[in-house]
Formats: C-alpha cells, sequence, structure tokens
C-alpha cells in the first residue's frame, strides 16, 4: 500500500470512529458529555498532568514488554505499516487517533456500557489489529484510559495519555 493511502486509510477510520461516537451520543440524547467531559472535574493542570503521567508510565511498561519474542512481531508489522509514511504523518495519525478513539472508547462506549465494557470493546478492537499477544498490555492500556475518564480527568487528559503512548512507542519502534 502506498503512504498515502495509508494515511488516506487510517484518516477514513478514525473519522467514521469519530463521527459513530457523536451520532450515537446524539441518538442516546447525551451529546452533552462531548462538552462536560472535554476537560474533566479537576481542570486543565490536572487533566494534562495525570494524561502525562499515565502516558509515560504506559510507555515504560510497553518498553519493558517489548523485549519479549512474541512482542517483535507486532513491532515488524507496525514498522512496515508506519515507516513509509514518515514522521510527520505518523504524527499526525497519532493525533486523530488518540482523538477519534478517546470519544468513541472512553466517552460514547464508556458512558453507554460503563469501564467494563470499554476495557473489552478497545481490547477487542485492538487485539484485531495486533494480535491477542498483546492483549493483557491492551487490557491495563484501556483499563488505565478508563479510570482517567472515570475519576474526571475528562478527554483531554485520556487523550493525553494515549497520544503520548502512541507517539514514544512507534517513535521506539521506528527509530530503533
Amino acid at each position: 500500500m502506498e503512504p498515502r493511502q495509508v494515511v488516506a486509510a487510517v484518516g477514513c477510520f478514525y473519522a467514521m470512529m469519530l463521527a459513530a461516537a457523536v451520532a450515537w451520543l446524539w441518538s442516546r440524547d447525551r451529546l452533552v458529555v462531548l462538552q462536560t467531559e472535554a476537560v474533566g472535574r479537576h481542570g486543565v493542570l490536572l487533566a494534562s498532568a495525570a494524561g502525562l503521567l499515565t502516558g509515560l508510565c504506559g510507555t515504560g511498561i510497553f518498553l519493558a514488554v517489548r523485549r519479549a519474542g512474541w512482542a517483535r512481531n507486532v513491532e515488524v508489522q507496525v514498522r512496515s505499516m508506519f515507516a513509509p509514511i514518515g514522521a510527520s504523518s505518523t504524527f499526525a495519525v497519532v493525533l486523530v487517533g488518540a482523538v477519534a478513539e478517546e470519544v468513541f472508547f472512553r466517552l460514547a462506549v464508556q458512558d453507554a456500557f460503563g469501564l467494563l465494557g470499554a476495557v473489552a470493546l478497545c481490547a477487542f478492537v485492538s487485539t484485531c489489529t495486533v494480535g491477542l499477544a498483546w492483549l493483557p498490555f491492551l487490557v491495563l492500556h484501556a483499563t488505565a484510559l478508563g479510570l482517567l475518564m472515570h475519576h474526571g480527568f475528562g478527554l483531554l487528559g485520556t487523550t493525553t495519555a494515549n497520544a503520548i503512548v502512541n507517539h514514544l512507542c512507534l517513535r521506539r519502534i521506528l527509530n530503533p
């Protein structure tokens, strides 16, 4: 697949995910949570700090886990997909993906099905991409992000954490 096609496909996927989340919230007359949970109950500074700390911890866990042999297969797959598109496109995908994933999983799904439902769906969707070997890490990652939302750090905290983990892990995979 050409680099432009990869970026376009990923962009379309995340646009559909974001649209589905907003439509789902709207259909349930819950669109107001998009506004009330954008920053969360603790304010910009604490939400950002919680997201930063969670993202750095998640990255540390990823770096410890990636030394296992089964993790190398995922890295090869990720490297083959992202290396051709370049650093700036990868960064854009990470940012757009973090927003779309958090609005969908942490806002729409968690609002409808609670923390356990959001963790289960997020882990299931993610394992379809990277395989079952990563299930424990994905469950831990989804749980940490869900707990940030549950404890009032809002989309700012969860999106910050998600973007940091994805960016730092991709950077490490692409520049070993």
